[in-house]
């Protein structure tokens, strides 16, 4: 169709689109019938005319053949309507693209295994606490060297000399509990360097004293009581002093430790007092312990200020009354009871007739010297050392109640392996693993029962538990009575039985002690 001049399209001005389609039908002569026309005679034909506008050709000229025009639709032309949003719009979840994921076989990391035997050293107070008792019980082996060799030289008296070895322990069974409760009342610190000052000096005057030729034997007996009541404080406040510095799971360790220090001494000091005793004398040798025992008061100086809450006046009426409140404490506490108890069978039944009997064994049974009998008695020592490494090296301890029937039974093997052993060979074993046991019940026990105590009452407590080892000097008594009637086999023996029906029959009574 063509555009007029106004841009708008032509339309006819009359036209139809009827058509007959129905057969025609034949005259009778068979002649087709003319056809009618639909189309109105009198409708003029439309003016169509081919020849091109002026516009076309305007624009023909201006795009040639080959070109596309593309003409922009008139703004009037097409009309948008809005489409009507007939609700809120719902829109579709967005599911996150999922990604087939990347399998890599996981390869296990192997993690070098932790030691943790030094894991308390990591504490600068325990640090300075260490070190101090390291001094400490190298003084005291050099004491129980002089001492053993000054009494028999003055008195020729085995019996003497005995009673002098073990005359320290005499004032730790009397007033533990009094030490226990200044250790509450006073400043830890300052009391252990007070204490340690104490026994220096004690040492330094009883050296000056050798030297000067003019002691006796009250003399020693006297030196030796004396330096016991340093014993009453020290030990309660060491082992008081442990769970304030140390963590919580940190305590078995800790204390294996700190008999790992007396291990170590043991080992080296009696060899070094002896050959002190034999060039310089007993009078220098007891200067050697003076000094040491001062390194361990300056060392217990650079601990940090553990001052008690407590700060009222201490009464003797209200001192007693403080250390039946400790007695009170622990008899409403089973598992600390049962702690307590047990604490008697290293003190009472072990040491005396499996340490204690080794001089007969080596006389009677093995038939040995002095030498060989040095070598059993390093052997204790060395038993000592390793059980304090393997028991520090095994960290925190989960069931302590299974690892203190552990050592029980290793007790008791190696006493009875004693007891029927013929052989000094295996000798040597069998003291170390004793030893060993012994070590580990010991550590394993304190730092269970410290690791229970509240801070107001644990030096209480301890004063009255360090009395177990005051209760030595009884075992050793009974020890050598019953060796001397029966023999060291049998009364090894006999010991070895008490130690299983006591140990069996607190385990039975107390059943906190085993879920520990």
């Amino acid at each position: 169709m063509n555009k007029n001049g106004s841009g708008a399209f032509r339309k006819p001005e009359s036209y139809s689109l009827v058509t007959d389609l129905t057969p025609n039908p034949t005259n009778a002569d068979g002649a087709e019938p003319t056809v009618k026309s639909l189309v109105s005679t009198d409708v003029p034909a439309p003016d169509v005319s081919l020849a091109p506008t002026p516009e076309q050709q305007d624009v023909a000229a201006a795009h040639p053949v080959g070109e596309i025009l593309v003409a922009p639709a008139e703004p009037d032309a097409v009309r948008v309507v809005p489409r009507r949003r007939l609700g809120q719009r719902i829109r579709k979840p967005r599911v996150p693209r999922m990604r087939a994921p990347h399998i890599q076989p996981r390869v296990p990391r192997v993690r070098p295994m932790r030691v943790h035997t030094f894991d308390s050293l990591l504490h600068r107070d325990y640090r300075f606490l260490w070190a101090s008792t390291l001094f400490f019980s190298g003084a005291f082996w050099m004491q129980q060297v002089i001492i053993g060799w000054l009494t028999y030289e003055l008195t020729q008296s085995a019996l003497l000399t005995s009673l002098a070895m073990g005359l320290d322990a005499l004032p730790i069974l009397i007033a533990g509990p009094l030490g226990g409760l200044l250790v509450d009342r006073w400043d830890k610190r300052k009391l252990l360097a007070g204490v340690f000052a104490y026994q220096s000096l004690l040492a330094l005057g009883f050296g000056g004293l050798v030297l000067l030729g003019d002691v006796n034997a009250w003399h020693v007996f006297g030196f030796i009581f004396l330096m016991g009541i340093g014993w009453v404080i020290v030990d309660p406040a060491r082992m008081a002093l442990i769970p304030s510095i140390v963590p919580r799971h940190n305590l078995v360790n800790a204390f294996a430790l700190n008999s790992l220090a007396f291990s170590i001494t043991r080992l080296a000091i009696p060899a070094v007092g002896g050959a002190l005793l034999a060039f310089a004398g007993a009078g220098l040798a007891l200067m050697l312990q003076g000094a040491l025992v001062a390194t361990a008061a300056v060392l217990a100086l650079g601990l940090n200020a553990f001052a008690p809450e407590s700060k009222s006046s201490l009464k003797p009426s209200a001192a007693f009354a403080q250390i039946l409140e400790g007695v009170r404490y622990i008899r409403e506490t089973p598992v600390v009871l049962a702690l307590l108890l047990l604490g008697f069978l290293p003190a009472v039944l072990v040491s005396p007739f499996l340490h204690g009997l080794i001089p007969v064994y080596a006389a009677e049974v093995y038939a040995v010297g002095p030498a060989t009998l040095g070598l059993l008695m390093s052997s204790v020592g060395a038993g000592f050392l390793t059980g304090t490494l393997a028991l520090a090296s095994l960290g925190d301890v989960k069931h302590k109640g299974l690892m203190i029937i552990g050592c029980i039974a290793l007790i008791c093997a190696s006493m009875m392996a004693l007891a029927l052993n013929s052989s000094i060979t295996l000798a040597y074993p069998i003291v170390a693993i004793g030893s060993m046991g012994t070590m580990g019940f010991f550590s394993i026990t304190s730092a269970t029962m410290q690791s229970i105590l509240p801070d107001g009452i644990r030096g209480r407590v301890s004063g009255i538990y360090i009395m177990t080892f005051g209760a030595m000097p009884l075992g050793n008594l009974t020890a050598g009575i019953i060796s001397e009637n029966m023999g060291a086999p049998t009364a090894t023996l006999i010991a070895c039985g008490m130690v299983v029906i006591v140990a069996a029959a607190l385990m039975t009574l107390f059943p906190s002690l085993r879920r520990l």
